[in-house]
């Protein structure tokens, strides 16, 4: 009797220690946007590569609104890659989106993600206004822009995956382009008094051939 007294005693109070211990609620895990950058291309005959934590590349994406009172208002997208430690660039500009700013501060989501997958090879438009525009940045910080003029210049957006997490919503694509981009020069010739000085502006060029730029654009 003695001995099953103990063995009831044993059973119940293991009992209570189950009941005491705290079951740990592990929560969902928090959905987080894979993003990475890359661009190569031939720049100028040269072959250039730009990869994101390489030399301090990263990309940096934004837009510019236009709230324009009574009207709808406009944005365009650029997504650029740069880095602190190079002046080397390329930025893609891509626009534009039309909404009504006095419901939403920003596009909604439905209209940046149809936006993104309806313009996937745009025509080339000065500052990407209804369009697209190739910006690059060279060593020594000058800046080269597509000419909407030039009908050579193409582009295709492929690869496009729109996805959401708690920083914000995404539209990751792959640009394939080709372009050749224009930068003019002042140049001031002294002139001899009593002549004022001359003025005169050269345009140069080059080709970014075979670019192709991975990157995302953010709501």
């Amino acid at each position: 009797m003695k001995t099953k007294a103990i063995l009831a005693s044993t059973l119940v109070t293991l009992g209570v220690i189950s009941s005491c211990v705290k079951h740990e609620i592990i929560p969902a895990p928090v959905p987080k946007v894979e993003l990475s950058c890359h661009f190569q291309g031939k720049v100028n005959l040269t072959d250039i590569e730009l990869t994101q934590n390489v030399s301090g590349y990263y990309l940096e994406t934004n837009k510019s609104k236009f709230v324009i009172p009574n009207a709808p208002s406009e944005a365009v997208y650029y997504s650029e890659i740069k880095s602190g430690e190079s002046l080397i660039a390329v930025k893609l500009n891509l626009g534009t989106i039309y909404w009504d700013a006095s419901i939403s501060a920003d596009p909604t989501a439905a209209l940046f993600n149809g936006f993104m997958t309806a313009n996937t090879d745009p025509t080339y438009k000065l500052g990407g206004k209804n369009g697209f525009e190739v910006v690059y940045r060279d060593a020594n910080g000058v800046v080269w822009t597509s000419d909407e003029n030039d009908l050579t210049n193409t582009i295709q957006f492929t690869n496009i995956v729109q996805e959401s997490d708690a920083t914000g919503d995404y539209s990751k694509f792959v640009a394939n382009f080709t372009a050749t981009v224009y930068h003019t020069f002042m140049v001031v010739t002294p002139g001899v008094p009593p002549l004022p000085n001359d003025t005169t502006y050269n345009t140069q060029s080059f080709m970014i051939k075979d670019g192709i730029f991975k990157g995302w654009f953010k709501r």
